[in-house]
């Protein structure tokens, strides 16, 4: 990250191979700019398998059924972060690309390895830096702040990255994750998030390969305009507090 004493736009020397950051004099958090490297072939192959997750299409509201549709969230979310600090080092080791092609479901979930599987992702995604994991958590913090109107849009994305085998069944995902978040106000902060980290990873994704390094419509839009604030604990899962208390860490030079 640049210090405030450089000149606004002006970016830094990439201590992450995979990207290089920009800010302007005292720019406030969530005012700086991420400008993709070129990605790796073998990671890019990864960038639409990784935004999948088996999403149930019938609703059910019992317990078990909410316990699994939390897991996935997680599980989604500390996915797709793990993949992009991938992308902001420009590799990553065998077992994590293992990790990020396994597709969250209701029979993954169930395997007995799920849970360390998740807490090896969650280990990697919180080594990202703070730039990165604030501009996800941001993005969730407006969706849930602004509920009423986010269902459709986080619903469909969501069916849509998923990779349905057909338009029927992309609806009916669609339907029942909207149900969710409209039925269980605990699911949404977890919704958001899935939905915003797979938003990051598409907006990097496609700006790499238009632009490397020198983008100029100034790299990627990671917040709201004015920027939308850290939400707060209460408005995330439980899981999601060490990711919110990561991306309120004061960015490092070069970071």
């Amino acid at each position: 990250m640049t210090s405030d004493s450089e000149e606004p736009g002006r970016t830094t020397p990439p201590a992450w191979p995979g990207f290089r950051s920009a800010t302007g004099r005292g720019a406030a958090p969530g005012q700086r700019r991420v400008f993709p490297g070129p990605v790796p072939a073998a990671l890019r192959a990864l960038g639409d398998p990784v935004r999948a997750v088996d999403w149930p299409s019938r609703p059910a509201f019992r317990s078990s059924r909410l316990a699994l549709l939390d897991t996935l969230c997680r599980w989604q979310t500390v996915r797709v972060l793990a993949y992009v600090r991938a992308l902001a080092a420009g590799a990553a080791d065998t077992g994590l690309l293992e990790g990020l092609r396994v597709v969250p479901g209701p029979e993954t979930a169930a395997h007995p390895d799920a849970h360390a599987l998740v807490e090896h992702l969650e280990a990697a995604a919180l080594g990202l830096p703070p730039l990165l994991l604030d501009a996800v958590v941001r993005d969730a913090g407006r969706f849930v702040a602004h509920n009423r109107f986010s269902a459709p849009i986080i619903a469909a994305a969501l069916a849509a990255d998923s990779q349905p085998a057909d338009t029927d069944e992309a609806a009916a995902r669609a339907g029942v994750l909207t149900g969710y978040w409209y039925e269980t106000p605990a699911l949404r902060g977890g919704l958001a998030l899935a939905g915003s980290a797979n938003g990051f990873v598409g907006s990097w994704l496609w700006w790499s390969a238009s632009f490397t390094y020198g983008d100029p419509a100034g790299g990627i839009g990671i917040t709201t305009d004015p920027p939308s604030p850290l939400p707060a604990a209460a408005a995330l899962p439980a899981w999601a507090a060490p990711l919110l208390a990561a991306a309120a860490t004061p960015p490092m030079d070069g970071a």
